[in-house]
């Protein structure tokens, strides 16, 4: 699987209110994205659990906690 790498600006409060974890701040805006690129039709659920590392289950999981949808934005 190849991967890009992008930079985004984030308000000062976000990496503060995690005591500076880049790391966390990372895993969560990856998650955030991801999710969202689900929602507006471009990734499947597999390839959220692939991304994501948590397998089709464990994605279905993360949107279920979340109180998501699995039909997420798409038109039925």
């Amino acid at each position: 699987m190849v991967m890009s790498t992008v930079t985004i600006e984030v308000p000062d409060i976000i990496p503060e209110s995690h005591r500076k974890d880049a790391n966390k701040v990372k895993k969560n805006a990856q998650y955030g994205f991801i999710i969202w690129e689900y929602l507006n039709g471009h990734l499947s659920l597999n390839e959220c659990g692939i991304f994501l590392q948590t397998g089709y289950r464990g994605f279905l999981e993360l949107l279920w906690s979340k109180g998501i949808p699995i039909y997420g934005l798409r038109e039925p």
